[in-house]
């Protein structure tokens, strides 16, 4: 009788394991390209209120409550670890944390994946950038989050001020740039009361 050593044992299904993770990483991949026509409706509309979202904190696990609208302005990062683009998004985003590209807004990579997945991108696993799971599922759906990576930029007063599906530098740039933009109606707040209306 033929016995095989134990470390051949754990080498086999080690390789099995990686071989069942990497069919699952795949069949996601397909799954988006498949629903590559729904990235039109991808995203909030621009100048909509932006939705409340209810997450986990990954790390410490806290539940956290987003509330757009309290006065800062936010860049929401919706990105899995089995996503190429994904993974292209949080590069960028993370040499803008960096050079302080991202100061005056709070970012935050939000995944649909298990946290284990982590593991799998050097990127995801290095990133200095806050990361949670929304713990709902309409959480994704309040967002239009049909696909993969989607980014939100949202003003200080909770407004949509763009989204989409971008990863090049210069579209990152431009959100950001959009999420800092004063409100729409801080004209007015510049006139005096008493002059409103009234013309000269």
């Amino acid at each position: 009788m033929i016995t095989i050593p134990l470390y051949l044992e754990i080498a086999q299904w080690a390789l099995l394991g990686a071989l069942g993770l990497l069919v699952v990483v795949m069949f996601r991949q397909l799954g988006r390209l498949t629903t590559g026509s729904q990235r039109d409706q991808l995203g909030p509309a621009e100048g909509s209120r932006a939705a409340a979202l209810t997450y986990a904190r990954l790390g410490d696990e806290s539940i956290t409550q987003l509330t757009p609208g309290d006065g800062q302005p936010v860049l929401l990062a919706f990105v899995d670890p089995t996503c190429p683009s994904c993974e292209e998004l949080v590069g960028v985003l993370e040499t803008m944390r960096a050079t302080a590209g991202l100061d005056g807004l709070r970012t935050l990579l939000l995944i649909s994946d298990p946290p284990s997945y982590l593991q799998i991108s050097e990127v995801f696993r290095s990133t200095k950038l806050e990361i949670g799971r929304p713990a709902r599922r309409d959480g994704l759906d309040s967002y239009q989050v049909t696909a993969t990576p989607l980014l939100v930029a949202v003003d200080a007063q909770g407004m949509v001020r763009a989204a989409g599906s971008v990863v090049r530098p210069d579209q990152v740039q431009a959100f950001v740039r959009s999420c800092l933009l004063p409100a729409r109606r801080a004209v007015l707040d510049v006139v005096p009361a008493a002059q409103r209306g009234s013309r000269p």
